[in-house]
């Protein structure tokens, strides 16, 4: 009993706090009220410096004085920093991120809130960055496949332009069109992977088996650079989105791949634990640095720009939107010159 009282009054202490101070001040203005009301009953106020003298007007003087100060407290305590809330979310409303509200000070419910209020604040904050940054890395990397196909379109107008070289600009346009659909497709399914919009069921499926067909899928890829696979995959089964994690592996293998030289090889290892499983795939590539590693999974990052036409850097950014849906993650470690090393953890059941 003691201890639900105790935390009866730690979690009501603002609203019990408000309720006895405004008792009190009712109490006071009753007795105030009833002071008053005696006074012009019972003496006659014609001559009236009789008031003045009255032995109770101090009484009621000294009440009046004190509801005032409770209620003003009462304000001071409550009313202010509800105002400063109010005005806040005004400021925001407006598009002001940075307002701040104090965390230090108060009652405890109040510190709370503010702190709340700044966490959103900030997210709201973050998302406006991010929302700004995607639409200009949007925009750039619509402009450079446009400004080659206009180009190349331009010059498959001039009148003495050879077969040759129309079919060498209508390669090039090709090769900018695909880079606009892949573009796209990644952007909409980002699109949809951020919104939690997901169009499939967890299903039971063979994860080793699904490598072996993400493998297939890019053999072309691979024995155009006489890579090497080795592979230990134990059968395992899990229950999550077959498709969607088949374009993770396939991204994965893709970036290995092309970051791999002629003649490597890439190693896949499945390690099953008690309730977890690891996929770690290793590539002999040229690696990356700490600084690279930070930001490899943000959309639109790119490390090694001479492969720039290749992609356009929301691969690995897919990859962490899926496995986040997929309750998984991904992480990597990897040194320039060394490779890198890619570690997948799923659960057995989503």
């Amino acid at each position: 009993m003691k201890r639900y009282l105790s935390d009866f009054l730690k979690k009501h202490k603002l609203w019990l706090f408000t309720y006895a101070f405004s008792f009190i001040g009712l109490l006071l203005s009753i007795l105030a009220g009833v002071i008053a009301g005696f006074i012009l009953y019972r003496y006659d106020f014609t001559n009236h410096l009789y008031f003045i003298k009255n032995p109770l007007t101090p009484y009621l003087i000294s009440v009046l004085i004190l509801s005032l100060i409770i209620i003003r407290f009462i304000s001071f305590i409550i009313i202010k920093p509800l105002n400063r809330l109010v005005d806040a979310l005004q400021r925001v409303s407006q598009g002001d991120f940075q307002v701040k509200l104090d965390e230090n000070s108060g009652l405890r419910e109040f510190r709370n809130m503010n702190r709340n209020f700044n966490r959103i604040v900030n997210e709201l904050s973050n998302t406006e960055t991010l929302r700004n940054d995607f639409v200009s890395n949007v925009s750039h990397e619509f402009k450079t496949p446009l400004s080659s196909i206009e180009g190349y379109a331009s010059l498959m107008l001039a009148p003495d332009v050879t077969r040759d070289e129309l079919q060498l600009y209508a390669k090039k346009i090709m090769i900018s069109t695909k880079q606009l659909s892949s573009l796209t497709g990644n952007i909409l399914a980002l699109s949809r992977l951020n919104t939690g919009t997901i169009n499939e069921t967890p299903v039971l499926f063979s994860l080793d088996e699904q490598l072996r067909e993400a493998i297939l899928i890019l053999e072309q890829k691979w024995t155009q650079k006489n890579i090497d696979l080795e592979m230990e995959l134990p059968e395992v089964n899990i229950i999550n989105y077959q498709n969607m994690l088949l374009q993770v592996w396939i991204n994965i293998y893709s970036n290995a791949i092309k970051f791999s030289p002629d003649g490597s090889t890439i190693t896949t290892i499945i390690e099953k634990d008690d309730s977890i499983v690891k996929i770690r795939i290793r590539d002999e590539g040229i690696g990356m640095t700490e600084s690279e590693i930070h930001h490899i999974f943000d959309k639109f990052y790119q490390a090694d720009t001479t492969h720039k036409s290749e992609g356009n850097g929301l691969g690995l950014a897919i990859c962490a939107s899926i496995l986040k849906l997929s309750n998984g993650s991904i992480g990597v470690e990897s040194t320039p010159g060394n490779g890198s090393e890619f570690t997948v953890c799923l659960p057995f059941r989503i």
